[in-house]
């Protein structure tokens, strides 16, 4: 190795031979070469995919009162309140909400408010306090009082040159010492050491007798000669002339950092000399000059955005060339910022581009645009606020908030784009998940791996549903286009059925039975495919026997065998059908006729209503069912198999959809058995059983989910009404703002497991409960993200008295001895053929004597 490479020490060999041995075998061979190379590059990958990339929420812009350029905004943490600053002088303080509560305008005797021009500020967070920087060649300092009254107590002038950037800093463990530093427009950079803060800024002379003096005016001059007892200064002017674009203080190198967009001198690193007045500096020189920079202070990094589309990564120490080039902009880079929590880096061109950079990567993870407000030439300034997760972009006198989202720690995110729905192949014990990216994943139920994956199985379109067919060996997929595709589970597509008509289509059900397939959820009328006509790759719809009976689109849909077939629509009309000559036999809303005589202002009791009006019954099979804040679509429907030889009118169809109601039917009877509301003040929700019927899994839009027993729950029709109590809660699951769009309830291993898919991208799988030992519940269930679903359970040990060795052990010579050597049996040997063979042949011995 060390002829091949002959750069490396023989430690370095060393080491290396080290890594790739882990056998400890003493040697390395190519084979184990090629594993090592191979893990890391796996390490590596992984680390790259690990890298959360940020998920903003929409743009939002503000409405302010700045009527010019928005210079800055900055959190101000004794107040609670964001402060910006615009060009004319006006100040806006912002709630943490980003709500505007105060906006006060300043005023300079010095300067004609049509005159006045503020470059920059910065808060002085340790005597309360902010400075203002005016092209008028003056310093300004207000004070923030609790009541928020802007006064100004100290003003620096005769400043050579205007100032364009403000920066300031404060000693943590002795607030009384600081730093103002500021850059102009001659290219200097000026830094005012404060030494008693808490005492005063600047030394304030004596007013005379009787008047007190608000404002106290400091010369900057008097300052350069050291006449103020509370304030020093420094400077140096190695910009060339050229503007100073931003100045920091950087206490960790105690130094100052300034930028000016100049070849020569482009970011300039100043000390302060004890009992000197010029500064100590370190020149970095750029092509084009630099714009903005920021400093990391625990990895001891400089990221600067250039003139010349670059972001560059510096080391302090090294001023040759930058340790990272990052190329990606198009355009100038306008702002820098490091999200230290993160590791990365966020930078904003002047062609409205933001992009996300990582650092240890140094990868861009994310590019944002075409989002933020179109115009001309604008002044744009940001400004990302890590602890409450906001990011604020100024367009000229536009406040525009990105927010990110909170990230999902310690989750595995089973697809890219939000999951639509989910199912079970009880035949191979698997989970099959669709998203809206069109994207079909087939996962193992017992470890979570992924198995299979099919891409773009509708191109761009989305996937809305899916179903098995009853051998669970074939897959239908239904997307937004209109389309439901056939595939079986080695990703080939044996058919196309083309539901929408070459239209795009709402599908929410497919519902495939032993001779048709039934799609339904945008039309008022089934929606209907005969398998007999599926002898072409694209397969077009048959006319639907039983013709239109519903008022409003179907949605859902349910089948018992044999014939048995339950639509529900939109207007929460529930239509019975016999699936063999597709005719309907019960019409209407006959199902609430009972409920409403009986039952009724029980209904309105529940959804807080005080009144009942406008409620008339027509007929049997007419009625006019009240509406509710949310209407009553009805968004799932199923059959309880385990109860259709139930001769009691118990409820054997469940069905669930607005007003978070769940209702149990019969369908006997044509009545309504119970019902009960399963999530309050919820527009809308889902459910699913298990096969046995045992338990009731619901879910709604703010991620609560619930699981009931329902295996004595509405045995036997109750003649004083329906039943309106709740079946007993078996479990409440929480998944924090992730709105489930699919549950089913399955059972592995005697344990009922609620398999979810929530609209953030992920599948989960709930362990309940142990079926058949009650003794065994389980007192709270585990989140398990697309993993093995096991539980562990442990107990203290039992006691043990004092162990008594075998008598094995304490007596080995009565049952061990010597070992004797034994004679090996050998196998006897075999007589030598060849006599025989050379012998001449004899018919007599050969052939027997009545041959003979």
């Amino acid at each position: 190795m060390t002829d091949i490479l002959k750069r490396q020490s023989n430690e370095e060999y060393s080491e290396l031979f080290d890594k790739i041995d882990v056998t400890k075998d003493g040697y390395v061979d190519w084979d184990k070469i090629a594993s090592h190379m191979l893990l890391e590059y796996y390490e590596k990958d992984d680390r790259v995919k690990a890298t959360q990339v940020p998920q903003w929420k929409d743009l939002k812009i503000l409405q302010s009162p700045h009527k010019d350029t928005i210079q800055k905004i900055k959190y101000h943490k004794a107040t609670q309140r964001y402060i910006s600053i615009s060009k004319e002088g006006c100040v806006a303080l912002w709630s943490p909400q980003c709500k505007l509560q105060k906006s006060v305008t300043i005023s300079v005797d010095s300067v004609k408010d049509k005159d006045l021009w503020v470059s920059d500020y910065v808060l002085l967070p340790n005597i309360n306090k902010i400075a203002l920087s005016l092209t008028s060649k003056e310093i300004l300092f207000y004070d923030l009082s609790t009541k928020l009254d802007f006064s100004c107590q100290y003003k620096v002038e005769g400043l050579e040159y205007t100032p364009l950037s403000l920066d300031y800093w404060f000693v943590s463990n002795n607030p009384s010492e600081a730093f103002l530093v500021f850059g102009d427009v001659g290219g200097q950079v000026t830094a005012l050491n404060f030494t008693s803060t808490h005492i005063a800024l600047f030394e304030r002379p004596t007013p005379p007798v009787g008047e007190e003096e608000v404002t106290v005016t400091v010369q900057l001059s008097n300052i350069a000669k050291g006449r103020d007892k509370y304030c020093k200064m420094a400077r140096h002017r190695e910009h060339n002339g050229e503007w100073t674009r931003q100045v920091r203080y950087a206490a960790h190198l105690e130094c100052f950092i300034s930028c000016s967009t100049t070849a020569r001198s482009s970011m300039v690193l100043g000390w302060v000399e004890k009992a000197a007045r010029s500064m100590r500096t370190i020149s970095f020189n750029v092509s084009q000059g630099i714009h903005c920079f920021d400093y990391h202070e625990q990895m001891n990094l400089i990221v600067t955005g250039g003139v010349n589309h670059h972001v560059s990564l510096w080391n302090p120490y090294v001023t040759s060339k930058p340790i990272g080039l990052l190329r990606g902009h198009m355009a100038s880079v306008v702002n820098v910022q490091f999200n230290t929590t993160k590791g990365q880096i966020l930078s904003f061109s002047k062609d409205k581009v933001l992009r996300v950079w990582d650092i240890q990567q140094q990868l861009c993870l994310q590019r944002v645009a075409g989002i933020f407000p179109k115009g001309p030439e604008v002044y744009t300034f940001l400004q990302f606020d890590e602890e409450r997760l906001k990011m604020f972009i100024t367009f000229n006198n536009q406040l525009t908030l990105l927010e990110m989202k909170p990230e999902m720690k310690d989750k595995i995110l089973s697809h890219d784009k939000p999951i639509t729905s989910v199912l079970y192949n009880r035949t191979y014990n698997q989970v099959i998940s669709g998203c809206q990216g069109s994207t079909v994943t087939v996962w193992i139920i017992d470890s979570g791996q992924k198995v299979k994956q099919f891409e773009n199985c509708h191109g761009s379109a989305e996937i809305t549903t899916m179903a098995l067919d009853p051998s669970d060996t074939r897959l239908y997929t239904a997307s937004t286009d209109g389309t439901v595709k056939i595939w079986d589970f080695n990703g080939h597509c044996h058919h196309l059925l083309n539901a929408g008509r070459d239209s795009a289509v709402d599908i929410t059900q497919v519902l495939v039975l032993k001779r048709t397939v039934l799609v339904m959820g945008w039309d008022r009328m089934i929606t209907v495919f005969r398998f007999q006509a599926f002898n072409t790759y694209t397969v077009q719809p048959s006319d639907w026997k039983g013709g239109q009976e519903h008022q409003d689109d179907i949605l859902c849909g349910a089948f018992s065998d044999p014939n048995t077939l339950a639509t529900g629509s939109y207007d929460g009309e529930i239509i019975m059908w016999n699936n063999q000559g597709e005719r309907a036999y019960m019409l209407g809303h006959f199902f609430y006729q009972n409920y409403v005589q009986m039952n009724l202002y029980l209904f309105f009791l529940l959804l807080g209503a005080r009144k009942i009006q406008n409620v008339q019954t027509i007929d049997n099979f007419a009625f006019s069912f009240p509406q509710s804040e949310f209407g009553n679509p009805i968004t799932r429907m199923v059959f309880l198999e385990e109860r259709k030889d139930n001769l009691e009118g118990g409820g054997n169809l469940v069905s669930c959809g607005g007003n978070g109601f769940v209702r149990f039917w019969s369908t006997g009877d044509s009545s309504l058995v119970a019902e009960f509301l399963a999530h309050p003040h919820i527009g809308s929700i889902i459910m699913a059983t298990d096969d046995l019927n045992r338990y009731l899994a619901t879910g709604d839009v703010d991620g609560n989910a619930k699981v009931w027993n329902i295996e004595e729950y509405c045995l036997r029709h109750n003649p004083d009404g329906p039943v309106c109590t709740d079946p007993p809660l078996q479990k409440r699951l929480e998944y924090y703002n992730m709105a489930p769009n699919s549950v089913q309830e399955i059972e592995i291993s005697d344990h009922i497991t609620s398999l979810t898919s929530l609209y953030n991208l992920i599948v989960t799988l709930q362990t309940g409960w142990r079926v058949t030992n009650p003794p065994l519940y389980r007192g709270r269930a585990f989140n398990n993200y697309c993993s093995t679903v096991r539980s562990l359970e442990t107990s203290d040990l039992m006691k043990m008295n004092v162990l008594k060795k075998p008598d094995f052990v304490v007596h080995p010579h009565k049952y061990f001895g010597q070992r004797t050597e034994t004679p090996v049996e050998t196998v006897p040997k075999l007589p030598s053929l060849t006599d025989g063979l050379k012998a001449a042949f004899d018919e007599k011995t050969l052939f027997p004597k009545y041959i003979m």
